[in-house]
């Protein structure tokens, strides 16, 4: 477990302090953990920021009591969306339903998952229970990876029932649920783990990016579900000598599916390393991303989740990237061109910060980048009035007409639509520059410069990017059975 410490507000039934380690308490918190670092924090969802200021943030992620968020019920005539927005993180709740699945932990202990969906802008998100598991012996669980109707889910048992475990949950009229087998090649994460269903729909292939000692250098630990059992390859790695020079490594965020048996490990600030994992000898190539945009270059030490994302389908590879940058004043002249100076503009105006979102295209085998599109906060317009209705902190009252746009929003956390007839789509995660409690999942039609949904984001003081899933379509979706949220 990760213990936080919040100064200098007293310390809470969540919070645990410990010895001092090289001048500095393992439950301290400092700056640079606002934005974690996942070597350090691996407990943590690689997508996840956090707002430390709220406890609730920090009861979500850590508590093993957090309750699931309020689930808005769908019309049970409604077929099930194409594709959800998945939370990483479980939830340790008592729910059934028709999607609800079980399985035997290496101990013996059941295991209960059931999926509770949402259309999209909602998050839909995994219920898991362990019963006759005591709840201090079972941390919260989260997703791995999701392809099609298949979902790895990461368990955590305490040392007493034999630590880490991971299930496969395969979604349909019967869904079912099965333990991973180990010994497992490494803590297994979104951002190292890749899912291959294969073409009879029954079976999959697992593979895991693990790193060697020398740069550029990887072993591929591969769990094919028709053997029940991990093999272990080593790729040769085809990487230019420039890429080498000014890329010494890279960190995967997230796995994209190529097709065809090929996975790729996305760093998200520097570029997919590719390759076919069921080849016998499988070559390994690197294809370079965007670069940095100006407005982003002082985070590119920190989490690439709230500024990049990267996304596949029908052969096409799509990037986006959300830019924070200084507007500029268009009334502001240079002090030469007046004759009178007030005192009042001897101040410095406080800087108005906007932002901009930019999408980027290509093919596997293009040696490019096609620009897609671009929109600033300003120019993308909100026109339908239940939209307006929902963002009050953009109205400045009935006596003052003017065109609604985003640009008193802050976005971040990008994801890109999976519906084939939204390529323009963006999501993104929005705050208030005026009321910090506010927060919206908007999407963005980048292409028309227009907002074409918005709903209230209802994960306070946690903000997360929620990974796009096919899952839902798979799904035996039903009115909810008897059951119970909470408890353990």
């Amino acid at each position: 477990p990760v213990y936080f410490q919040l100064p200098p507000k007293p310390a809470s039934p969540l919070l645990s302090t410990h010895k001092k380690r090289s001048g500095r308490s393992r439950g301290s918190l400092s700056r640079s953990d606002l934005n974690p670092d996942r070597s350090r924090h691996p407990s943590l969802p690689p997508s996840t920021m956090l707002d430390f200021g709220s406890k609730a943030a920090l009861s979500k992620i850590f508590s093993m009591t957090c309750e699931p968020p309020p689930h808005r019920p769908r019309d049970p005539a409604a077929p099930a969306p194409a594709w959800v927005l998945l939370e990483p993180q479980a939830y340790l709740a008592d729910v059934r339903n028709a999607t609800t699945a079980e399985a035997f932990s290496s101990a013996g202990h059941t295991v209960q998952v059931s999926v509770c969906v949402s259309d999209p802008l909602d998050v839909s998100y995994l219920c898991v229970h362990c019963p006759g598991v005591p709840e201090a012996n079972c941390g919260r669980p989260s997703i791995v990876c999701s392809e099609k109707d298949f979902l790895v889910l990461s368990v955590l048992f305490m040392p007493a029932l034999r630590g880490r475990e991971y299930f496969v949950y395969k979604a349909g009229p019967v869904p079912s649920l099965r333990l991973l087998p180990g010994p497992y090649p490494r803590v297994l994460t979104s951002s190292d783990l890749g899912l291959l269903p294969r073409d009879d729909g029954d079976h999959f292939v697992l593979a895991v990016l693990c790193y060697l000692p020398a740069p550029w250098d990887f072993a591929l630990h591969v769990f094919s579900s028709r053997t029940w059992a991990w093999s272990r390859k080593v790729p040769q790695v085809e990487v230019s000598s420039n890429v080498r020079a000014q890329m010494p490594s890279i960190q995967a965020y997230k796995v994209i599916q190529f097709g065809e048996g090929t996975l790729g490990w996305v760093d998200l600030w520097r570029g997919i390393l590719f390759c076919n994992v069921l080849d016998e000898m499988p070559v390994a190539r690197f294809i370079t991303l965007p670069k940095v945009m100006a407005g982003n270059m002082d985070n590119a030490k920190s989490s690439a989740w709230p500024l990049r994302n990267v996304a596949y389908r029908n052969g096409m590879i799509k990037f986006v990237e959300i830019e924070k940058h200084e507007r500029p004043d268009v009334d502001k002249r240079l002090d030469d061109d007046l004759d009178t100076l007030y005192e009042s503009h001897c101040l410095m105006n406080p800087k108005e910060i906007g932002w901009r979102a930019m999408t980027w295209y290509k093919m596997t085998s293009w040696d490019h980048w096609s620009k897609g599109y671009m929109a600033y906060d300003k120019e993308i317009s909100v026109d339908y009035p239940s939209h307006s209705k929902l963002l009050p902190d953009l109205t400045l009252g009935d006596n003052y007409v003017r065109e609604l746009t985003l640009k008193d929003l802050l976005a971040s956390h990008p994801v890109l639509s999976l519906s084939c007839d939204c390529d323009d789509i963006v999501y993104l995660l929005c705050k208030s520059k005026f009321c910090n409690i506010k927060t919206w999942m908007i999407a963005v039609d980048l292409k028309k410069k227009m907002l074409v949904d918005l709903a209230p984001f209802s994960l306070k003081g946690y903000f997360t990017s929620a990974h796009p899933s096919g899952l839902s379509k798979y799904l035996n979706i039903t009115p909810a059975m008897e059951g119970s949220s909470g408890g353990h």
